[in-house]
């Protein structure tokens, strides 16, 4: 059973995460042959402030659209 781990910063919607669990199944399975229902996807969601880059703390994410409002 291939098991997909996906870190992300919090703020996706349910639907942004439903297609990215979505899409990582669909090529998972194209990509390994493997049958969609084994495989299991596991989004964790963590402030921007506990993603470090280069010694420094991410940004809360904001979506494109909101940064322009």
């Amino acid at each position: 059973m291939p098991i997909i781990q996906c870190d992300i910063r919090e703020g996706r919607s349910a639907e942004q995460k439903a297609a990215l669990a979505r899409e990582i199944t669909r090529v998972v399975s194209e990509t390994i042959d493997a049958p969609v229902e084994y495989i299991y996807v596991l989004i964790r969601e963590t402030p921007g402030a506990h993603h470090v880059k280069a010694g420094k703390s991410l940004p809360e994410w904001v979506p494109e659209n909101a940064a322009a409002e």
